[in-house]
């Protein structure tokens, strides 16, 4: 009874600490009366390098690329980003929306689409920042999760262990995704954005230079070079990440997620 109680308030106060923050960004004066000269949204799922993105756009010496600052409830999710835009004295602002956040904690807003047509309407520029592999994606969140770290830089770099993996979990993970992909297509279906992925865009350190090139070509801006203090967290060898290897093989084979074994070392 007291656990079932404990679960209940503390989701009270998750949910009540969205507007608590909502309100302590309306008393923040403003700085700007008006506009920056570019905004920009970066959308995707979690663990698909959005972090490493946002850091290295960070650094450029004309945008202020904030964070997830819809990453709890909101009453008036624009009025919010809005408040967010005034505070910033840089010409290019912009900042980052995960789409579970956009689907599952924006409640307040009756359509979610309408949302990113509004952002688009106002002048947004959309990065749309995916992982195309959903196994990888899924073995990247088990593994963050397991370790409780998402991000980690060069200095600072415990020793990776492995991690025996549960096929609970990991489906709970590549259903999850699968289903964000499906999300992420629909609101963004035929709306103007900048495709990137993971993959092609990202995860090879010598293709940053031309990621940066193209994203601050997009929002009107001359590149820099690639600066991030960020490396990855998760082995990519399946051996080197799970105790268990041989079972999470079979489990993927046997399910629709099959064909992305074949990016998967063992």
């Amino acid at each position: 009874m007291f656990d079932s109680l404990q679960a209940l308030a503390e989701s009270a106060n998750a949910f009540y600490a969205g507007y608590a923050y909502e309100a302590a960004q309306y008393l923040r004066p403003t700085v700007r009366s008006a506009p920056p000269d570019t905004r920009f949204v970066l959308f995707a799922r979690g663990r698909s390098g959005t972090t490493l993105l946002l850091s290295m756009l960070d650094a450029h010496p004309e945008i202020e690329a904030d964070g997830e600052i819809l990453r709890r409830r909101a009453w008036r999710p624009n009025a919010l980003i809005e408040q967010r835009v005034g505070q910033t004295r840089a010409p290019v602002y912009g900042f980052k929306l995960l789409s579970y956040q956009l689907r599952s904690l924006q409640t307040h807003l009756p359509d979610r689409r309408a949302f990113l047509e509004t952002l688009v309407e106002q002048g947004y520029r959309v990065l749309y920042l995916r992982r195309q592999n959903l196994l990888r994606h899924a073995l990247s969140g088990l593994y963050a999760e397991h370790r409780r770290r998402w991000h980690q830089t060069d200095t600072d770099a415990p020793a990776r262990p492995t991690i025996r993996v549960r096929r609970e979990d990991l489906f709970r993970w590549l259903d999850g995704s699968a289903r964000l992909r499906r999300f992420e297509h629909e609101v963004l279906d035929g709306l103007p954005h900048l495709s990137l992925t993971y993959e092609d865009d990202l995860e090879d350190p010598a293709r940053h230079s031309e990621t940066l090139r193209r994203v601050t070509g997009r929002l009107d801006l001359a590149p820099i070079a690639p600066d991030t203090a960020l490396c990855k967290t998760t082995p990519r060898r399946l051996s080197d990440l799970a105790t268990n290897p041989d079972e999470v093989h079979h489990w993927v084979a046997a399910s629709p997620y099959a064909r992305f074994l074949s990016a998967v070392p063992a």
